[in-house]
């Protein structure tokens, strides 16, 4: 009842078809930069995310079920990713010294292949001092 309500509103129904036109927006000039080669302007894809959860959290409490709904859709496919890459990423361990590894070591092997931090290394290279040798 919630879902037909939500598409019966024309605000509501209004509000996800310019959602719909922004991200088409986004989509061609992320092609044309790709074109460009303009790498760092792809920067544009977390604003994509934000767009469509945007969207979704400014619905009112009134459609509670449909945003869960909608939530579990558009989680489900990061959170198959991430669980791929982590048996991936167990299948190159696949070696002698296995057996010798600790679950904490296991652990923190897993949080670095599996994420996409990136250190600033010129900025955290600042802070140190050189040594020089005589």
């Amino acid at each position: 009842m919630q879902l037909l309500d939500l598409k019966t509103k024309d605000l509501w129904s209004g509000k996800f078809t310019e959602l719909k036109s922004k991200l088409e927006e986004l989509e061609v000039q992320k092609c044309m930069d790709i074109a460009q080669h303009k790498w760092k302007a792809l920067k544009e894809i977390s604003r994509v995310k934000a767009l469509i959860f945007g969207a979704w959290n400014s619905l009112p409490e009134c459609y509670s079920e449909v945003k869960k709904l909608s939530y579990g859709v558009l989680t489900i496919f990061g959170s198959t990713y991430s669980s791929e890459q982590a048996f991936s990423c167990m299948n190159i361990i696949k070696s002698k010294v296995r057996s010798q590894l600790t679950n904490e070591n296991l652990e923190s092997y897993l949080k670095l292949k599996t994420t996409s931090y990136m250190p600033d290394l010129i900025e955290l290279s600042k802070g140190m001092q050189s040594q020089f040798s005589l």
